[in-house]
């Protein structure tokens, strides 16, 4: 786990609706994180920072994520981590973009 913490970071929200800016202290923090789409197919990639509304991940390949899709979402190390079982977090994708993906938790 690496966790970042050069300059104060801002508290923003995933979602563009700008009535919903700064509702969430962001942390920037890099774990594995596993996300399942609705097919069964998971996606392996990395937080890029976590709030309590959401993660932002690296948009390491073509994923076939929309805005507005449901997937679950594992992040190793955190929240409610079971050495006998995968937690997978219900999420929605919030925006997708060339290099990151944003997602909130449901």
């Amino acid at each position: 786990m690496r966790v970042e913490q050069d300059s104060p970071i801002e508290a923003t929200s995933l979602t563009d609706n700008s009535s919903d800016a700064r509702r969430f202290f962001r942390v920037c923090i890099h774990l594995p994180v596993a996300i399942r789409r609705q097919d069964s197919d998971v996606l392996i990639s990395e937080s890029l920072d976590i709030s309590e509304g959401g993660i932002l991940v690296k948009n390491n390949q073509e994923t076939g994520l929309k805005k507005g899709d449901c997937v679950k979402v594992h992040i190793e190390g955190i929240l409610g981590e079971d050495l006998e079982q995968m937690v997978l977090h219900p999420m929605r994708v919030i925006r997708v973009e060339d290099d990151k993906i944003a997602l909130e938790f449901t």
